[in-house]
């Protein structure tokens, strides 16, 4: 089970109202889902359009439907995930970052997030996967 199953999976178990996005890999990028309204666009690929970070070029129009995503409001804000994008500040993610919130981050920035936003570890690993969506819907419960 991978990261956004995971999300998925505890959002559907959960009492609670979430809003963010999900995002989803396919070949040449990444997919992004407004939680509420089930709509999916293009957030990346490979191909030379938009905004270049990294490897990827990222959609304008995209930005701009995530930034709504973020706008929304229920219990729960979920984020997946924070990559170079919102840490190289081509996506200023942290003015709509509040609590409570589900955020998946790359290993390699949470000590970059931990400064920036409050929060309590979880780390998923293949021990631990079949029990973590029972484990993550207790911690919600709390949330709310």
């Amino acid at each position: 089970m991978g990261k956004t199953t995971l999300l998925q999976k505890v959002i559907q178990k959960s009492d609670a109202s979430f809003y963010g996005i999900l995002s989803q890999r396919f070949q040449k990028g990444y997919y992004v889902t407004d939680i509420q309204t089930g709509e999916t666009r293009i957030l990346c690929s490979t191909d030379p359009v938009g905004i270049k970070i990294r490897r990827f070029y990222f959609d304008p129009q995209s930005l701009a439907f995530i930034e709504r995503s973020l706008q929304r409001t229920g219990d729960i804000l979920i984020y997946d995930e924070i990559g170079w994008m919102e840490t190289e500040s081509a996506f200023d993610i942290w003015k709509y970052l509040r609590e409570p919130a589900l955020l998946i981050v790359r290993q390699e920035l949470v000590d970059m997030v931990s400064r920036k936003f409050p929060v309590t570890l979880f780390t998923v690993t293949e021990d631990n996967r079949d029990i973590s969506v029972d484990i993550l819907v207790e911690k919600v419960s709390h949330m709310t």
